[in-house]
């Protein structure tokens, strides 16, 4: 939701175009003495080029912070499942595998992956200022033209955002002692916040399964669309991609909302960090795919 403060010597301003790696950018005669060392050095140039442009676009350090979590939430659960593979191969190669210390010890992956979602949770505190704008476009009423049915399924995702927002917000200072517990009392009779989460999550639900509704409804238009006028079939073609490929972001978001609000007692059944990891970095693909493509 917001990007990182810049550390000291770093650029601030990012108005200015970040020049393109190129031969340029080392010397002729390094070129012709080491070409090849050249050829890959540019590589990772370009990469890191690419990436700072990302992160410092709008909502790119968000995208690729939630897709670069799940998917480190992914590679640590394949990776303890892994564990008695390792040990059958090490078996085979006639070599001692790992000890059952370092088997036991906590995964470095975890641990990258917990890190991140604190991170991630701490930048979502400054979320509420875009959905503050959100919510006062939205109360300037629909826009000319704008369906009904779609201007109130915005206006109902917003509002269960912004509980969504504040009731994590409340609990992230609550649990860091910035807001004292005895203001949150009511709500945290068992002594924790997890109460406050609890309600923040179904909020988050509520606002996923808005989505649906959209969806359906700009479905039904297009469909409404396409009987009364002419359509070409790459008009139709590419609404049709840009659809299915928004569907895909709720439905991955789904199982991870249904888990964390609690809707039923013990969790979904089978639902664990691999399953996490998955849904989460197929909901933030596409976008942090699109976002990277916009750096080229």
């Amino acid at each position: 939701m917001s990007d990182a403060a810049a550390e000291p010597g770093a650029p601030v301003d990012t108005t200015k175009p970040i020049p393109q790696a190129s031969e340029k950018s080392v010397s002729k005669e390094v070129q012709n003495k080491a070409p090849t060392l050249v050829k890959y050095a540019q590589t990772p140039d370009k990469a890191i080029l690419r990436l700072n442009k990302l992160i410092s676009t709008p909502g790119g350090l968000n995208s690729f912070l939630s897709t670069f979590n799940y998917t480190l939430y992914l590679v640590a659960y394949l990776e303890s499942k892994s564990i008695p593979l390792q040990t059958r191969l090490f078996s085979l190669l006639g070599r001692s595998g790992p000890s059952p210390a370092t088997l036991a010890a906590p995964s470095h992956i975890a641990a990258l992956g917990t890190l991140l979602s604190s991170t991630r949770t701490t930048l979502r505190l400054f979320g509420l200022f875009p959905l503050y704008a959100w919510m006062r476009t939205l109360l300037q009423g629909p826009k000319q033209g704008q369906d009904p049915v779609l201007y109130a399924t915005a206006l109902t995702q917003c509002t269960f955002y912004i509980l969504f927002q504040g009731l994590e917000n409340i609990g992230l200072l609550t649990d860091h002692k910035v807001l004292s517990p005895t203001a949150t009392a009511r709500w945290n009779k068992s002594g924790t916040t997890a109460r406050i989460y609890t309600w923040s999550y179904r909020a988050w639900l509520a606002g996923v399964l808005c989505d649906f509704v959209r969806l359906g409804r700009e479905a039904q238009l297009e469909r409404i669309k396409r009987s009364n006028s002419e359509v070409s079939t790459t008009e139709q073609e590419k609404t049709d991609a840009k659809w299915w490929s928004e569907l895909i972001v709720p439905f991955a978001w789904l199982p991870v909302a249904l888990q964390f609000a609690g809707v039923k007692e013990g969790g979904l059944p089978g639902f664990n960090l691999g399953i996490m990891g998955a849904c989460g970095a197929m909901a933030g693909l596409s976008k942090t795919t699109a976002l990277w493509e916009s750096t080229a």
